[in-house]
Order: structure tokens, then sequence, then C-alpha cells
């Protein structure tokens, strides 16, 4: 079990009758040891505290049914691990899906070469242009124009910074959150046809 001070574990039981500071006890106790763990799998700080974060909502809304059959301690990891190991997942088909717009939004004439528009296509389309549209709508300006001369006009880092007058690192840090912002935007569209 997991201790907050020297014989003082942390009790389950507690928990599941919605002991807020037995709750408060267990967080305090091994919050910061799942943020660096999670980190260490999937190596980003900000997504590996929102996964434990999550966790103990979870845990918590949760807690009547609390499936514990061994110690607090290994029951968190385990919750951590396979929560870590799903965002690693769901990383690698978000990089596929924006690999696969990236290719459709610059092939386009490969993919529906002229005269070949059927209610279907020109559907998909516009609902895919609609989403598009949308996700710009929700970016805040310099992010938006700096997403739309690199990606839309094909402008290089170098390019959009002179343009904009602001730095190169300034215009990785804006694509960074378009990019992020844009996936989530548009992954109803291609969870869709997969």
């Amino acid at each position: 079990m997991l201790t907050n001070q020297p014989n003082q574990p942390v009790s389950i039981e507690r928990i599941r009758q919605g002991d807020v500071g037995e709750f408060e006890k267990l967080f305090r106790s091994c919050y910061k040891r799942l943020c660096i763990y999670a980190e260490h799998i999937i190596g980003d700080p900000v997504d590996a505290e929102e996964i434990v974060c999550n966790l103990f909502v979870k845990l918590w809304e949760r807690r009547e049914q609390l499936p514990v059959r061994v110690s607090l301690e290994s029951y968190m990891a385990s919750a951590v691990h396979h929560e870590a190991v799903n965002c690693l997942k769901h990383a690698a088909v978000e990089d596929r899906y924006r690999e696969k717009a990236q290719y459709r939004l610059k092939h386009l004439d490969l993919l529906y070469p002229e005269g070949t528009d059927t209610p279907l296509t020109d559907m998909l389309d516009k609902e895919l242009y609609e989403l598009i549209e949308k996700a710009l709508q929700t970016l805040p300006p310099q992010c938006r124009e700096v997403f739309v001369l690199h990606m839309m006009d094909e402008l290089s880092y170098e390019q959009v910074a002179l343009q904009l007058n602001v730095t190169v690192n300034t215009v990785r840090t804006q694509m960074t959150r378009a990019m992020k912002k844009m996936r989530r935007a548009l992954s109803p569209f291609y969870r869709k046809e997969d």
C-alpha cells in the first residue's frame, strides 16, 4: 500500500466510501511519481500530467467499484502505463491521418481526376472543406496566418518568418499549436473513413 507518512497507509476502503481526505492523501503520495513514469513512456510532460490527472478523476468517479486486488500503488502504475501506451498509439494514428490529409491536399487532382466527381466525393470534399474552415477560424490570428502561409501557400518557415517579421522559432511554435488544433478538429472526418 502507498503511504503518506510512516504507519499511515492509504485506505482503499475509505476511498471507496468517498473519504476526500484519504483520496487527497493518495494524490499527494503518488502524483509526482506517476507523472514522471508517464513522461518516461510518452516523452511529453504536459501529456503525462494530463494522463495522470485523468486517471485520478476516473478513480474518484468510479471509487465505489475500485477493482484493486493488488496494492494500490501497483494498480495506479499499471493504469498509468496502460493510458500512456494508448496515448502513444493514438499519436501514431494521428500522424497517419495527418500524412493522409497532406497527401490529399497536395494531390487532389490525382485522387479525383477531372470527370470523376461523384455525389460521395463531392459530399466528402465539402465536409472536409467545412471542417478545415471551421478549424482555421478557431486558431488565434497569428497562428492561423502562419498555418495558411506554410501549409497552403507552401512557404518555408524562413519565408513565413520574413513575411510576418517574426523569428523562425515563433513560426515553429505557432505551427506546432496549429497542427495540434487542426488534428483534433479534423479527426472526426478521418475516423469515419477508416
